[in-house]
């Protein structure tokens, strides 16, 4: 709708300016045809003049009359000429006053469609600004409900949220109460003592932790091949760290023994429920190295040491974590070990580390 208000606009001015450019020509006609008439009333005074010299000459049989009369007969030729050009004019101009009419119409009736037109948007744009109007106010009191159903739909499900969590908690509680509870008296019942399945210290996560180190061992003796560092000096030095593990851990098993009043020679015979404390100690000594240096082991030994690293540093690295291994497994019972003995080795002589474990004490 904008654009054909311009466009009507813009041929209405255009319009003007033509009708502007006629009438200034038609005003110039006017001075031409003023100029015209001016000039035939003064060649027609003449002409008068002359028709009454001539009548006196003719009178006095003046010599010259030939003359005059081609003189004559020249001025009739030119006024003659100029009336016909007057003629033309007034024609002209008469066709540019009907012309002039038409434009002044079409003129007229372009300002009475652009009224109407204006006129017309104006109702049409009030009655959409209206009715927007009206839907915006529908809209705000809709987003009101819809933001007051929202925030009362948050605080219900926060609080359906934390009271799940709470029964969640409830029932995991309970669940591991009634868990804890039949071990131990299945324990207490058979005279043994249990493992939980969970415990990150149990046999077979021990097997799991010792499957991790062979594999980043493949990564170790890589970057420690590349750097020239011999094989059996390696394989001595982590044989010597797994062994101090076991020594250091039967040391402690004993100090423990002494605790409890129980040697070599009175183990056996002691009681049932000596044997479940001296056990369970040993389950949480291994909890405590475990959880005191599995954070310290992980960030000292990365699984693939960085090419810039020095093997010594690397191989302090490793070596404390074998240890820290050899320790775990040592308190285990039965206590663990790597299977040197029955380790197949291939024509790498830096394939000397066992996959297996094995129960039987080894070199």
């Amino acid at each position: 709708m904008d654009n054909e208000f311009r466009q009507t606009r813009y041929d209405l001015k255009c319009k003007g300016e033509e009708v502007k450019s006629h009438l200034l020509r038609m005003k110039q006609m006017e001075e031409d045809l003023h100029q015209t008439r001016c000039d035939l009333k003064h060649g027609e005074d003449e002409v008068e003049k002359l028709i009454w010299g001539i009548s006196k000459m003719e009178q006095r049989q003046h010599p010259s009359m030939g003359e005059m009369k081609g003189h004559l007969y020249s001025i009739r030729s030119d006024l003659t000429l100029k009336e016909d050009q007057v003629e033309k004019l007034i024609w002209s101009m008469r066709e540019m006053e009907g012309h002039f009419d038409c434009m002044r119409c079409d003129l007229k009736h372009g300002e009475d469609e652009v009224e109407k037109l204006i006129w017309g948007s104006a109702v049409k744009h009030g009655e959409e600004m209206e009715l927007f109007s009206h839907r915006m106010v529908h809209m705000e009191g809709q987003l009101y409900s819809i933001r007051s159903d929202l925030e009362r739909k948050e605080k219900e499900l926060e609080s359906l949220s934390h009271r799940s969590d709470l029964e969640e908690k409830e029932k995991e509680l309970k669940s591991f109460k009634d868990r804890v509870a039949g071990d131990v008296a299945l324990s207490m019942k058979t005279g043994k003592t249990f493992v939980s399945l969970n415990s990150p210290v149990s046999r077979d996560r021990l097997k799991e932790m010792y499957e991790e180190l062979w594999m980043e061992w493949r990564k170790i003796k890589n970057h420690l091949k590349s750097n020239g560092e011999n094989p059996e000096s390696v394989k001595e030095m982590i044989q010597e760290k797994f062994k101090e593990a076991m020594v250091a851990m039967e040391k402690k098993k004993k100090q423990i023994d002494e605790v409890f009043g129980v040697n070599e020679l009175s183990r056996g015979s002691a009681s049932e429920k000596v044997q479940q404390y001296r056990q369970s100690t040993c389950q949480n000594l291994q909890l405590v190295l475990y959880h005191g240096r599995k954070e310290d082991a992980d960030l000292k030994t990365p699984s693939s040491p960085h090419e810039s690293e020095k093997p010594q540093d690397v191989m302090k690295s490793w070596s404390s974590k074998c240890y820290w291994m050899g320790c775990l497994m040592a308190l285990n019972n039965p206590p663990l070990h790597p299977d040197w003995k029955n380790h197949r080795r291939s024509m790498d002589p830096w394939d000397f580390f066992p996959r297996n474990l094995t129960a039987a004490s080894g070199k």
